[in-house]
């Protein structure tokens, strides 16, 4: 078993250059978990034991013994990704990127902007989702599904807000 304690850095920088790569996947959920435990893509076994507020963030090396590293690599996760209307004009676009994070952080579901795209995890349906986005008339989206690589560089968060 490799025990992990820290990040050692990122795969793209030319101290790893040449190094074999095991990867090793997480999803977004569990990226910002201390704790882990699972199997690189090479049948590793990895425990990952990380300071309190650390991300696992795609691309980290977590080992490196000179020949091999082990590397984050995000899970494609299922998702649903709005792409408002580029047409608009920046207060409107402001407004219904609002009304977005609004309608699903109300339900404790996090989104992400990236790319330009505001990318929502499906944690119900598509067909909730995709009947939430309809229901704030955003004029303009274009609405898709499919994997995606979330929470890539920082962890996903839903605002954090009390009921009653």
């Amino acid at each position: 078993m490799l025990l992990v304690r820290e990040i050692l850095g990122d795969a793209s920088e030319p101290r790893f250059a040449g190094r074999r790569v095991e990867r090793l996947l997480v999803g977004s959920h569990d990226a910002a978990k201390r704790r882990l435990r699972g199997t690189t893509d090479a049948d590793t076994d990895v425990a990952v034991d990380l300071e309190r507020g650390s991300h696992l963030r795609h691309g980290a090396v977590l080992a490196d013994d000179g020949s091999r590293i082990v590397v984050v690599e995000r899970r494609l996760e299922e998702a649903m990704v709005v792409q408002l209307s580029p047409g608009l004009e920046p207060g409107e676009l402001l407004a219904q990127a609002v009304l977005l994070g609004h309608a699903f952080g109300n339900q404790h579901v996090p989104v992400e902007v990236e790319d330009g795209e505001v990318r929502v995890p499906i944690t119900t349906s598509r067909e909730l989702a995709a009947e939430t986005v309809r229901g704030l008339g955003l004029h303009g989206a274009e609405v898709t599904f499919g994997p995606v690589r979330l929470g890539c560089e920082r962890p996903l968060s839903a605002p954090a807000h009390r009921h009653g």
